[in-house]
């Protein structure tokens, strides 16, 4: 089994550059595995022209056996989620290539501004709502659907294997949390 796992991606940050990029630097350093540290994160550039429409904030990481236990997935999927409820985001995808395949995680912020009532019910989204966002699997668009509808048919079985470590979306409160 490979024991390498990667993890890389992006937010799309909304209007607060300043805000977001100063939540990121107060991160620091993380000493709870899966590590999300400050410097795993490129800020971008917050000037026009350098940017067009939205400044994007980069991640990168490599971890050890990452994705084979529960706790690896919802810490990971936790501590995104911290991030996310502080800094002014639009959506933000992070893949991950693990021994147990590659996956997609998806947010989108409710924002009325991104989003629409179809999304709730488009069968080929698959996005879950909750208070705070829209969460799915699947590689998509900056819109929220799907890039090809082939993909559909490869997170499903990439979805499988997740199902065998009982994962549940929103993670369960009783959930261990390296925050």
């Amino acid at each position: 089994m490979n024991e390498y796992s990667s993890i890389y991606g992006y937010i799309k940050i909304n209007r607060d550059y300043k805000k977001s990029a100063n939540f990121i630097k107060s991160i620091g350093i993380d000493n709870d595995y899966p590590f999300i540290n400050t410097n795993m994160f490129s800020l971008g550039d917050y000037e026009i022209p350098f940017y067009y429409e939205n400044p994007i904030f980069g991640f990168a990481a490599t971890y050890k056996y990452f994705g084979l236990e529960l706790n690896d997935w919802n810490s990971l999927i936790l501590k995104i989620e911290r991030i996310l409820r502080n800094i002014d985001f639009e959506n933000a995808q992070f893949h991950v290539e693990s021994s147990i395949g590659d996956f997609t995680l998806y947010w989108e912020s409710l924002d009325k501004k991104f989003y629409s009532e179809e999304k709730e019910n488009d069968k080929i989204i698959q996005l879950t709502k909750t208070e705070e966002w829209y969460f799915g699997f699947g590689k998509r668009s900056v819109f929220g659907g799907y890039l090809d509808e082939t993909q559909i048919f490869n997170d499903y079985e990439d979805l499988r294997n997740l199902s065998n470590l009982n994962f549940k979306y929103p993670i369960p409160k009783n959930q261990p949390r390296n925050l």
